[in-house]
């Protein structure tokens, strides 16, 4: 590992060096700083390199960032960031989170299904159960600068954007709240005082996708301004059903045959902005709403049945999603004098409303016996049903900077956001399919579930001289997590668990439709289930548990870095940074502890032959301790059946990670650009002894060490290239044809990384199912697009294809069974199969 760092290093020192020796020119003089947050700049660098832009130098244009919470250039920030304008996210065709992955060097994600989020590791960092009140993410998604806790709704999708820049790294002092691995952050277009201009564009496409997003711009005063934005997008969905099988007894009508399909998308958001400017004021007001009705992911056979096609399952759950966001945001600055600025940024967020899933998936279905009898398997249906939730959320930040030119450029500030979740989780499980025998069920209910977060912080650059500049902060985070009145319902809990009724109870209607309006209510819940029971003569067969906890979490993070412009255009850097994440409350008043991350880095920043390309490399090694690894722990008794399920958080030792990172752009000829994303890295586990508790039930002969395992979602190298040219027509319009290739190598979908006989303590029996259900092969993924610009560029349309090679890209692996002697079914969400669209738009 350590000859492999000095490798990459000895090679980053080596481009340096060359760069600095073709770009030697006078002395390097360091810009001022450019205006700060909030501010209109007077002469804002263009933020676009695509076609049309830098035509007439060559050169690729300038991006300005505010990683720093200061405007400043791209190439003169010293951090591995990676940053997009609207314009190249439409070229790109990227519309969310997920479809940054493919340009972002070390970015992956996984989906969750029921909850409809979007689980993003960052350098072999992550965590794919951070969807709920049960985890966090180690990758913070900021608005506006404002944290946005849960990946779902408008917090990851991205229309009318200024741009959208990706920090990789530990983003421990100015950013903080579960920064651990890095931050993704969301600027919004703002309204501009200079005049009226408005932008609108349609998209058609396969699978009947139809969306229609639009902006205006409107300068009602010589200092106020409003801007409307919204966006609607919807396709039907991949996945065909199958037919039921004929089997005498079997009620066929239970199963899904027609209407809306899964991986469905149905999205609308709007969003309402304002700009007030006086001579020392400035105050961004904007207000976000989001609906998405379309449908749930699900899990594939990654071997369908024979005769069966791939992109189909036998369904018995109808798929529902009903959920919503709004927030409001608000950033005020005002400039005490010339060289200090006051800052205050608030911001109010809801995430919420229900889903309707199928957890099995068809995956094991029921079969007729030698004597003509109805096979019902055990546990082989399950659905999830989100009956309510709602995550509250607001946060406040004060900041004290400086601004203009200064020796040293400083920023203090305090930090406090508070959130209240609350949530219903229903599971059912039957034995074959919906109408088959009860089996178990669980409703989990946290009807108060807050978490309080408390920060103070302050970073310093000193600019030594017109070479160097030194840079330190510290943050001291404060953390407090607390659990009011959780419960857990599950079938023949507690003290019922000896009841004979408990399994294979038929004619029990379950959990699902009981009390929906009493979401945090878990006793009157308890009641009526147990009521229902009683009254079809099997007794109370309904047990309560609680989930009251409480914790708190203190740390101190800090930076250490330095920088120096070996010629004008080129940076070096090298830094020390941490990150924390606090530790986390489960169910049966457990706790878990927190994480802490420590990253070395060294980088460069370059733009070469006359600015026609830049070259930004960075490598790291990070140490992370206390890594939070969430499952289900789920037992059984003797004959298979479920008797407990729990989601616990279990600290793993340790893992390290290390790798390069490098981003090219090239403007190679007026009319040809290329641009390279791409990463490696090496990544492992330090120590963590747990159970794959989807192949096998607790028990202490079936825990296995997964010391120096890979994290999942972590290949080892993954790149993406893309290349377009720019043909000129003799009446001023263009014509733009765009190719993208990502290609990755193998990685690990879980961190069990498959079933290894030799990790067991005891390998009799065990190790028998290999590596392929959770092993994603190498692929390449090709993206090809077309675009007519007209004269002037006033509308543009387009053609695209996106994975022309149809591949199946797995996001997750799971299994079905084995239950009853059954073999077990291996799983996975995928990501959509070849899609084409054409688009059209329009600016005014």
């Amino acid at each position: 590992m350590n000859r492999s760092l000095f490798a990459a290093s000895t090679a980053l020192a080596a481009l340096v060096a060359h760069a600095a020796t073709a770009n030697a020119q006078s002395a390097p003089v360091i810009p001022g700083p450019v205006a700060p947050v909030g501010t209109t700049p007077s002469a804002q660098p263009n933020t676009d390199t695509g076609p049309g832009t830098g035509a007439d130098t060559g050169q690729v244009s300038e991006i300005v960032v505010t990683a720093t919470k200061r405007e400043t250039s791209l190439e003169k920030t010293p951090i591995a960031i990676s940053a997009f304008s609207q314009n190249q996210l439409n070229r790109q065709q990227v519309q969310d989170v997920t479809g940054l992955a493919n340009f972002v060097p070390s970015l992956h994600f996984a989906q969750q299904g029921d909850q409809g989020a979007i689980l993003l590791t960052m350098r072999g960092i992550g965590n794919d159960s951070a969807y709920t009140e049960v985890a966090d993410p180690e990758v913070a998604i900021y608005v506006d600068g404002i944290y946005s806790p849960r990946a779902q709704g408008a917090s990851v999708l991205m229309y009318d954007m200024q741009r959208v820049e990706v920090l990789r790294g530990p983003q421990g002092t100015l950013f903080g709240r579960n920064a651990t691995v890095g931050a993704i952050s969301l600027v919004t277009a703002k309204p501009t005082l200079d005049d009226f201009h408005a932008a609108i564009d349609a998209v058609g496409g396969s699978y009947d996708r139809f969306g229609v997003r639009g902006m205006v711009n409107i300068p009602v005063t010589s200092n106020f301004a409003v801007r409307a934005a919204f966006i609607t997008d919807r396709h039907d969905g991949f996945i065909d059903y199958q037919q039921p099988p004929s089997i005498p007894g079997l009620n066929r009508s239970a199963f899904v045959t027609g209407g809306k399909k899964y991986y469905a998308a149905d999205q609308k958001s709007a969003r309402l902005s304002a700009l007030w400017q006086l001579d020392r004021f400035h105050w961004d007001l904007s207000g976000e709403y989001y609906k998405d009705t379309g449908s749930p992911i699900l899990g594939l056979m990654q071997t369908p049945r024979p005769g069966q096609k791939f992109w189909s399952a036998l369904v018995d759950t109808a798929p529902s999603t009903n959920r919503y966001s709004g927030s409001i945001r608000s950033n005020m600055t005002y400039d005490f004098t010339d060289h200090v600025e006051l800052a205050y940024v608030a911001g109010w967020s809801r995430v919420g409303g229900g889903a309707d899933s199928d957890a099995d998936a068809g995956a094991h279905p029921p079969t007729q016996n030698a004597d003509g009898s109805l096979n019902l398997p055990s546990n082989s249906f399950g659905e999830n049903r989100t009956a309510f939730s709602r995550y509250d959320f607001w946060s406040q930040e004060v900041q004290l900077k400086s601004i203009g030119r200064n020796t040293i450029d400083w920023i203090v500030g305090g930090y406090y956001s508070h959130e209240v979740n609350k949530i219903r989780f229903d599971i059912d499980q039957r034995n074959g399919y919906r109408d088959g025998t009860f089996n178990w069920a669980g409703t989990f209910i946290q009807a108060d579930r807050k978490i309080d977060s408390r920060a103070a912080f302050g970073q310093a650059v000193w600019h030594v001289n017109n070479w160097i500049n030194l840079t330190g902060g510290v943050r001291y985070t404060s953390d407090k997590k607390r659990d009011i009145g959780g419960r857990n319902i599950t079938y023949c809990g507690g003290a019922a668990s000896t009841n004979p009724n408990c399994y294979n109870t038929p004619g029990l209607p379950g959990i699902f439709g009981i009390a929906l309006d009493k979401a945090g209510n878990a006793n009157q819940v308890l009641d009526a289930l147990n009521a229902e029971s009683s009254a079809l003569g099997y007794g109370n067969l309904w047990g309560i548990s609680p989930n009251d906890a409480h914790g708190k979490w203190n740390k101190v993070t800090w930076l250490a870095r330095a920088d120096a412009n070996v010629t004008d255009t080129t940076l070096v850097y090298g830094s020390v940074s941490t990150g924390f994440k606090s530790g986390n409350i489960e169910d049966g008043g457990l706790l878990a502890g927190p994480e802490t991350l420590t990253n070395y880095e060294i980088g460069s920043k370059s733009r070469l032959f006359g600015g026609r390309a830049t070259v930004n490399l960075a490598a790291y090694y990070e140490d992370f301790k206390g890594y939070q690894v969430n499952q289900a722990i789920t037992t059984q008794d003797a004959a298979g059946n479920i008797t407990g399920s729990q989601l616990v958080t279990t600290n793993a030792k340790g893992a390290k990670a290390y790798g390069v990172e490098a981003e090219i752009t090239a403007n190679v000829t007026r009319f040809d650009r290329v641009s390279i994303a791409a990463t490696y890295q090496h990544t492992k586990f330090d120590s963590l002894v747990t159970i794959d508790n989807r192949i096998y039930p607790t028990a202490p002969e079936n825990f296995e060490n997964l010391k120096g395992n890979e994290l999942p979602h972590a290949p080892h190298f993954s790149a993406t290239t893309t290349y377009e040219h720019d043909f000129n027509l003799a009446n001023g319009a263009r014509i733009t044809p765009r190719g993208t290739v990502h290609y990755e190598t193998r990685s690990w979908l879980t961190y069990f990384n498959g079933d290894v006989a030799s990790r067991y303590a005891d390998p009799t029996g065990k190790g028998l199912l290999g590596t392929g259900f959770d092993k994603q092969k190498s692929y390449a993924r090709v993206d090809l697009s077309m675009t007519y610009a007209s004269p002037g560029d006033r509308y543009e349309i387009e053609a695209f294809s996106l994975n022309v090679t149809d591949h199946r890209i797995r996001t997750s692996a799971g299994v079905s069974g084995p239950t009853n002697g059954l073999a077990p079914v291996f799983l996975s969400n995928y990501e959509p199969p070849r899609t084409w669209g054409v688009r059209v738009r329009a600016k005014f």
